[in-house]
This record gives structure tokens, C-alpha cells and sequence, in this order.
């Protein structure tokens, strides 16, 4: 029972700090750093399915409400996104990956993005890989300090 709680309380504290963190770190030709999207592409490798599933929807639909998105615009994306990452050899290449497909998922969804679509596409390579790589190499970190998934 004391695993589980420590669990919650770890994934909702990297809901709010990713979130945070998108909101805060700049954003270039209209297309910002995806915290939210790489916090729940990690934890898909880590968690179960259902708990990985639940996660991506959350981060999901909090990044359709900090960025004023459609309902499930998001969430939708972070789910198909978390259980294709699950399937990947090379899964902080594939979470790179997923941020200019995720660009071009909201340029099918949205009619007016900031900026180009093509210059937020060119931005959101090197954007995705940075992101990837902090998220994955703090998670990992502070995941093994606390002992979350110890007990598992």
C-alpha cells in the first residue's frame, strides 16, 4: 500500500512539474519544449500498461487545457504515443521522435498554429531531443532516490 502512494504522489508531482516546466521555458517559432509529452513517454517504459495508459491520458489532458486545445486533442496523441513508445527498441530516440509528429497531429487538429507549420516542425527536432533527454535523465534520477519502483 505504501509503494502504491508513493507512486501516485511521484507520477502527479511530474504531472504538475512538467506542466510547469512547459509553461515556463521559452518557446520558438511557436513551438515550446514538450515536458508533458516526454514525462509521459517515460513513464510508459517504466509502468504497466494501465498505469502508463491512465498517465498519458492525464498528461494529455492537461496539455489540452494549459494550451486552450480541443478535448482529447492531446490526450489522444500522448495515449497512441505512450503505447508505441512501449514498443520500441530505442525509446528516447522514439520520444524525440514523437514531438514533430505530434506538430503535425495538431496542425490536422487546429486551423491556426503560432507560427509556421513547417518552422515549428523544423524547431520541434532539436526541441524534442533536448526535452527527451532532461526529462528521461531526471526522472531516472529522482526515481531511483526516492525508491518509487522498488517494491514492484
Amino acid at each position: 500500500m505504501r509503494t502504491n502512494a508513493v507512486q501516485i504522489v511521484f507520477a502527479l508531482l511530474l504531472l504538475v512539474l512538467a506542466g510547469a516546466a512547459e509553461e515556463m521555458l521559452p518557446k520558438l517559432l511557436g513551438a515550446g519544449f514538450p515536458m508533458l509529452l516526454s514525462a509521459a513517454l517515460v513513464l510508459s517504459t517504466v509502468l504497466g500498461a494501465p498505469r502508463a495508459i491512465l498517465f498519458a491520458v492525464a498528461a494529455g489532458g492537461f496539455e489540452d487545457s494549459l494550451s486552450s486545445l480541443p478535448i482529447l486533442a492531446s490526450a489522444s496523441f500522448f495515449l497512441v504515443a505512450a503505447l508505441l513508445v512501449r514498443r520500441t527498441e530505442h525509446p528516447i530516440v522514439a520520444t524525440a521522435v514523437a514531438y514533430p509528429a505530434y506538430q503535425a497531429w495538431l496542425a490536422v487538429w487546429t486551423s491556426s498554429l503560432g507560427g509556421g507549420v513547417f518552422g515549428r516542425m523544423l524547431v520541434a527536432v532539436p526541441l524534442g531531443f533536448a526535452a527527451a533527454c532532461a526529462v528521461w535523465a531526471v526522472v531516472f534520477v529522482a526515481m531511483r532516490k526516492a525508491a518509487v519502483y522498488e517494491q514492484d
